[in-house]
């Protein structure tokens, strides 16, 4: 009987757990079934409902957490995370290593190389050995806090081994998907008619993005560590002794044939060839190699330089390539009405996926690489990722080819196309009645650098199309659940998603709404400048060249195609029946204060502050003349500090910057 148990019992349980969450997930070697190991976690279920005062932090019951997270908090990275520069060539290793040695006035340096993980970059905080935050590299100076979503990994150890521990241990890693749970996890979301994530870093990224930590708990994702943030004291020497050091406390590392230290270039490529010749026999993906000094003391000899580390390098493998055929060239028109040729392939297997498609750009890259139908050619994944075709294997070539053009008729709408001298772009006019390119407008509105709305893929809006369930994007915001349901494949779960993510979207910023609406020229930074300066969409709206020209940064070119298109009363009927039908754009009113304190003044922040966000915060500051910056110089006037404030309070200190506390701040504004 549970109730019968000692506290000790209860800790070895917890104990037998850990090591067999070792066994399966570092060692991938299970010494239980399935079965068995849930059984053990059932017990101590029933231990913990009977003596909750008992919980320890390290419970397999503590890793998923029992509420929803509202969106992820910004927290500044103790040390920066910073990212690595990327070498291909022995030329530009050698350029390194030359560096290095220089940089340290001899050439008695070790280096230590293993893989480079293709996944989503990571720290993870221990204190006292116990798991306590985990954040993403987010802009390398602050990130998301993904402590809930961390927790799910079960490879992650929710309390490190051993007696002497540092007080305080901060180690960086990366988060990935094995190809296997990837496969499943993209069967399942075409099964739900959804949009497929493009590899697995993308699913990896996207996962631990999900506010549900129940919902990241089922994606099984892995992670692995090799890193210490804070090296000024490390409990090794070695970067080499670092992978043993982590191994031996309980963090997934790198297995020993996967890491090697080497005395020179010649050893370092040799390893780079063996790893590369396993590359698409293992089970998760790589795209090179890490080379770091090994001696750790040298890590803060070399510094940074940028964003990059100067005591490592990334030395990536070229891109796999294939060749394969021809079968047919086709015409994909976008939401401006610009006409891309797509060369249709005969399915070929390159760098772990099937590829039948591949984009050719324009007429002019058709022309000068002389692609034709059925020719063989060559073609890889620029960044693994995205098919293109690299050269035309000619000898291969049917005598009976001709040379292709570009059609003089929109194939989706039959308008005649248009070419503009200043612009490579041949595009179909008939902006109105071009299905094509109002499917495309609706899916960048719904894109996640616009509206964001989850589910919604461009499979997807092509169904609502074509089933005329939406013609503008003001329809998605009149659609019904049974609306939905009429979609193939789409069931009771996959309804309520999209249905969910479509309301969710009804709240927007500004500049996300602005961004959305696709108006020529205006990207994401343009957007910000016009959420900030207008402050209200049904302003911007009405605003003539003059007005627009006098905020900073805004052009003529932007400002005449920012006036053009409201002045198209299509337009303007649009954004009046999307607010009709609920989308809030947050309102900005940034009434700039000359004669406050805070006028012409530089702030920095630091830490997480209780009160206000920090867009809340840095609106506050602006409204009052000052501005916001990134990093602290001699020329900070103000350092705003909140809770666990990073290496920008140690600057301040150390330039003589005057610190404000949350609440002193407020009593300012």
């Amino acid at each position: 009987m549970c109730s019968k148990i000692t506290k000790n019992e209860y800790r070895d349980l917890i104990d037998d757990v850990r090591k067999h969450d070792t066994h399966y997930f570092v060692h991938a070697k299970p010494v239980i079934t399935d079965y068995e190991y849930d059984q053990l976690v059932k017990k101590i279920e029933e231990i913990e409902k009977l003596h909750p005062d008992w919980i320890s932090p390290s419970s397999p019951t503590q890793r998923i957490a029992t509420a929803l997270t509202r969106g992820f908090k910004q927290v500044e990275h103790t040390v920066p995370m910073l990212s690595l520069a990327n070498t291909y060539s022995r030329e530009e290793l050698e350029d390194f290593i030359k560096r290095v040695q220089k940089l340290l006035g001899h050439s008695r340096v070790h280096f230590c190389a293993e893989l480079k993980m293709d996944g989503v970059a990571v720290t993870a905080r221990y204190e006292k050995g116990i798991f306590t935050q985990s954040l993403t590299r987010g802009d390398g100076h602050k990130g998301d806090d993904i402590t809930a979503n961390m927790k799910t990994i079960r490879s992650v150890p929710m309390e490190l081994l051993g007696a002497h521990l540092p007080e305080v241990l901060e180690v960086r890693g990366e988060v990935f998907m094995t190809h296997k749970i990837f496969q499943v996890l993209n069967a399942e979301k075409e099964e739900a008619g959804e949009e497929l994530y493009a590899n697995p870093r993308n699913a990896a990224a996207g996962s631990l993005k999900l506010l549900n930590p129940k919902e990241v708990a089922l994606r099984k994702l892995s992670a692995v560590f090799y890193g210490f943030a804070d090296e000024n004291n490390p409990p090794v020497d070695t970067q080499y002794e670092c992978h043993q050091y982590l191994k031996k406390i309980g963090l997934p590392v790198f297995g020993d044939q996967f890491r090697q230290r080497c005395k020179n270039i010649d050893e370092i490529l040799e390893f780079a060839d063996k790893i590369e010749e396993k590359r698409h026999k293992l089970p998760f993906d790589i795209d090179g190699i890490v080379v770091k000094a090994d001696e750790l003391k040298y890590h803060d000899q070399l510094g940074v330089t940028g964003k990059s580390p100067r005591w490592a390098v990334a030395y990536k493998f070229a891109p796999e390539q294939a060749l394969t055929r021809i079968k047919d060239i086709t015409v994909q028109v976008g939401r401006t009405g610009v006409l891309t040729p797509v060369a249709e392939l005969e399915p070929v297997f390159l760098a772990g996926s099937t590829i039948s498609r591949a984009t050719l750009h324009n007429q002019e890259e058709v022309e000068r690489k002389e692609i034709r139908v059925g020719d063989w050619v060559i073609i890889e994944k620029g960044g693994d990722v995205i098919p293109k075709v690299v050269q035309v294997d000619k000898r291969r070539r049917p005598h009976d080819s001709t040379l292709w053009k570009m059609p003089k008729t929109c194939p989706s709408c039959g308008a005649h196309v248009v070419h503009s001298e200043d612009e490579v772009a041949v595009r179909c006019p008939n902006s109105r009645g071009c299905p094509e390119q109002q499917m495309r407008r609706i899916a960048y509105f719904a894109s996640k650098d616009a509206m964001d709305i989850e589910h919604l893929g461009e499979k997807v809006v092509e169904q609502l199309f074509h089933k005329k369930l939406v013609h503008n994007v003001s329809d998605l915001y009149a659609l019904t659940k049974e609306d939905l349901a009429k979609l193939d494949g789409f069931k009771e779960k996959s309804i309520q998603n999209l249905y969910e993510s479509i309301d969710r979207s009804r709240h927007v910023s500004l500049a996300r709404f602005t961004l959305a609406l696709g108006i020529k020229y205006v990207g994401e930074g343009t957007a910000e400048l016009l959420a900030e300066n207008v402050g209200d969409i049904e302003k911007l709206a009405y605003m003539n060249v003059d007005e627009l020209e006098k905020i900073p940064g805004i052009g003529t070119k932007i400002a005449h195609s920012i006036v053009e298109y409201f002045k198209d009363s299509a337009h303007l009927k649009e954004l009046h029946m999307l607010l009709k039908r609920g989308v809030k754009p947050e309102t900005m009113k940034l009434k700039r204060r000359k004669d406050h304190a805070f006028s012409d003044k530089t702030f920095v922040l630091t830490g997480a502050l209780t009160k206000y966000t920090r867009d809340e915060a840095t609106k506050l500051i602006k409204e009052r003349g000052g501005k916001v910056t990134g990093s602290v110089t001699k020329n900070t006037d103000f350092v705003i500090v909140g809770e666990d404030p990073g290496s920008k309070l140690d600057k301040a200190k150390e330039l003589h910057i005057k610190t404000l506390s949350e609440k002193e701040l407020e009593k300012m504004l």
